[in-house]
């Protein structure tokens, strides 16, 4: 999973010409409409090039994961679960993100933080993982199919939730003595 992380971040750092051209979404498009009956590769990526995200493989077949650079600049970590051996069927899908420990707020500062943050927001949760980054996740399942529009919302909705949280719970709490 480390790995993945450098990958990650390497993602973010690499700048091209394509991102000033970055596709819009549409909520109206008809596509939207279509039911996605697994989370994969091709279904997510598809998703992802339509909100302007950039995106990386990661993982192995069994259990694939993408990282990903959403067009706000989050970055998150999509890791699917409960799939078929070749991981071209799964119906679960977790999305991450984490940030550097916080330095400069007591733990219990931090947590505290952290649930007002939860009270206010139920969309993620977010949490202080093993060890000792914040994070937050959302937990998506496809057990019938998944609609390819509300994935987007998804995606969209949690980078948005993701720099609510840098800029409501962890920048404060950086910049605080």
């Amino acid at each position: 999973m480390k790995a993945a992380l450098v990958a990650l971040l390497a993602l973010g750092s690499v700048a091209t010409a394509a991102e000033a051209t970055l596709p819009r979404f549409n909520p109206k498009a008809p596509e939207n409409s279509q039911v996605l009956p697994s989370f994969n590769y091709a279904a997510v990526e598809t998703v992802l090039n339509g909100i302007g995200a950039r995106h990386q493989r990661a993982g192995t077949p069994g259990k694939p994961a993408l990282l990903v650079s959403f067009p706000n600049n989050r970055k998150a970590v999509l890791m699917f679960g409960s799939c078929n051996a070749g991981g071209t069927s799964c119906k679960a899908l977790s999305i991450q993100s984490f940030w550097t420990r916080i330095a400069n707020a007591p733990p219990e500062r931090t947590a505290a933080a952290i649930e007002a943050f939860n009270q206010r927001y139920s969309f993620a949760k977010a949490y202080v993982a093993a060890d000792g980054r914040p994070a937050l996740q959302r937990y998506l399942t496809a057990d019938y199919g998944f609609i390819r529009g509300n994935l987007a919302v998804n995606l969209l909705v949690f980078s948005s939730q993701a720099d609510q949280f840098a800029s409501e719970v962890l920048h404060p709490l950086e910049t605080r003595k």
